[in-house]
């Protein structure tokens, strides 16, 4: 059940995102989605969708052709971050580790 909630709002806040992604084009603040999309777009690859551990919804993350894993995040980002807050915000681009250093 918590899997099936956890993709209902990941859905929801697609739609919120798809209609606010031409803010995206007037900033360079980011999110993890736009970042990847806009990477699978310019670069080709793959994404990758992850339970996120910080928030509710889903983590994704770009593999670029060699298969080398991409994020776009906020470092130490705290556990229970509102959605509104990842709809832009100023991350970093890292390597995507498979475990959680920032704990």
């Amino acid at each position: 059940m918590d899997n099936l909630y956890r993709k209902w709002i990941t859905f929801a806040l697609m739609i919120v995102f798809f209609w606010s992604w031409p803010i995206r084009l007037f900033t360079k603040k980011n999110n993890c989605y736009f970042w990847t999309l806009e990477n699978l777009i310019v670069n080709g690859g793959k994404a990758q969708w992850y339970p996120s551990r910080r928030w509710i919804g889903y983590h994704v993350v770009w593999i670029n052709k060699e298969g080398k894993k991409f994020e776009y995040t906020i470092p130490r980002m705290k556990r229970d971050t509102p959605w509104y807050k990842m709809l832009f915000y100023d991350g970093k681009v890292r390597p995507f580790r498979e475990f959680n250093k920032d704990q």
